[in-house]
C-alpha cells in the first residue's frame, strides 16, 4: 500500500472514531438526563426536572454534528460493507437519540407539573419502569459501542418485560383514579409519563436492531426479532 493510500486509510478510520465518539456523547448525556429525570420523580423535586429541560438544547447541537460527520464521511469516503452500514446506522442511532431527548423532556415537563399536586400514594411500578427503561437504554448504547450482538439480542428481550410493566401501571393508575376521582389529573400525568417511558424503550429497542443491522447485515425490524445467528 502507497503512503498516500494509507493516509487516506488513516484519515477514514479517525472519521469512523470520531463519529462514534459523538454518537457515545449522545448517548451519555441521554442516560444523564433520564438518570436525573428519575430523581425528580422519586424526590418530587421540579428544579431537577427543570434543569433536564434546558439540556434539550445541546443534544440538539450535537444531534446536527453527527449528521454532518456522517454526511462528510458518505460524500468524501464513499465507504463500502460494514463501514457504509455503520455510518448510516449511525444517523438512524442519531435520531433515535434526539427522540429519546424529546421524551425525556415531555417527562419532566409533567413531572413540573405534578409538583402542584400531592405525591399519589400507589404508583409503586413507575420508578421501576424507568430504572428498567435506562438500564436498556444503557445496554444499547453498549451493544453499539462493542458492535456486540448478544447485549443487541439481550435489549430486544428487554422490550417485552418494559411493555409488561407498562401493562401493570395502567391498570394500577386506572384503578386509583375510579377509587379516588380527586387524583385524577395527576393520574394521567402519570399515566403520560409511563407511555413516554415505553417509547424511550422502543427507541432502545431500535439502536439494538440497527447493531444487529451494522455486524450482520440483517434487517430484523417488524419480524419479531428473531436472534441472529453466529
Amino acid at each position: 500500500m502507497s503512503e498516500s493510500m494509507k493516509h487516506t486509510s488513516q484519515q477514514f478510520d479517525e472519521d469512523l472514531k470520531r463519529l462514534k465518539e459523538s454518537l457515545l456523547l449522545m448517548g451519555g448525556m441521554i442516560e444523564s438526563m433520564l438518570k436525573e429525570t428519575s430523581d425528580a420523580l422519586v424526590g418530587h423535586q421540579s428544579e431537577i426536572a427543570r434543569r433536564v429541560i434546558e439540556r434539550d438544547n445541546d443534544l440538539d447541537q450535537l444531534e446536527k454534528k453527527v449528521d454532518e460527520q456522517a454526511i462528510q464521511i458518505l460524500a468524501l469516503r464513499q465507504p463500502a460493507a460494514q463501514d457504509l452500514r455503520f455510518v448510516t446506522a449511525s444517523m438512524k442511532i442519531c435520531t433515535d437519540l434526539e427522540r429519546m431527548g424529546d421524551i425525556i423532556v415531555n417527562i419532566c415537563e409533567r413531572l413540573v407539573e405534578l409538583a402542584k399536586f400531592a405525591p399519589p400514594k400507589s404508583y409503586n411500578d413507575l420508578p421501576k419502569m424507568m430504572k428498567k427503561t435506562g438500564e436498556m437504554i444503557t445496554h444499547s448504547i453498549d451493544a453499539f459501542v462493542n458492535l456486540s450482538l448478544d447485549i443487541a439480542t439481550d435489549v430486544l428481550r428487554a422490550d417485552d418485560e418494559i411493555d409488561e410493566l407498562f401493562r401493570r401501571i395502567w391498570e394500577e393508575l386506572l384503578q386509583m383514579m375510579k377509587q379516588n376521582p380527586s387524583v385524577l389529573e395527576a393520574g394521567i400525568k402519570l399515566l403520560f409519563i409511563a407511555k413516554h417511558l415505553e417509547r424511550l424503550a422502543d427507541h432502545s429497542t431500535n439502536i439494538a436492531e440497527q447493531v444487529i443491522f451494522t455486524v450482520k447485515g440483517l434487517d430484523v425490524r417488524h419480524t419479531g426479532h428473531p436472534r441472529p445467528t453466529p
